[in-house]
């Protein structure tokens, strides 16, 4: 019997590639870069990635993910689009990208 299946990346999957040790900062630049790599989102609500995609990947949800986003800004690896009812909606820089892309090798 032969089974097929789609040939589509999903998050549990590309999660799964991260090394063990891998930071929070490490695996919420990671759930952005995926959402804009395979699902074409270009803005991330980073509650969003903390309550989906975490949750999806198993991992503990950061204590601080407000922190975390910024620290990733400080980086330049993120920048606020925009802000609206204390959330902040963020974009993946060129050199967030290539940061993660290059630390990680993800299938």
């Amino acid at each position: 019997m032969s089974i097929e299946f789609e040939n589509k990346t999903v998050w549990e999957e590309y999660a799964s590639s991260l090394p063990n040790k891998t930071t929070d900062t490490e695996r919420l630049m990671a759930a952005v870069c995926f959402r804009f790599e395979v699902e074409n989102m270009d803005t991330t609500d980073v509650t969003v990635v903390a309550n989906d995609y975490f949750r999806r990947a198993r991992w503990p949800r950061p204590v601080n993910l407000s922190a975390t986003a910024n620290h990733c800004a400080s980086r330049g690896w993120l920048t606020e689009v925009n802000r609206a009812k204390n959330h902040k909606t963020w974009r993946i820089t060129r050199k967030g990208y290539e940061t993660i892309r290059n630390r990680f090798v993800i299938n």
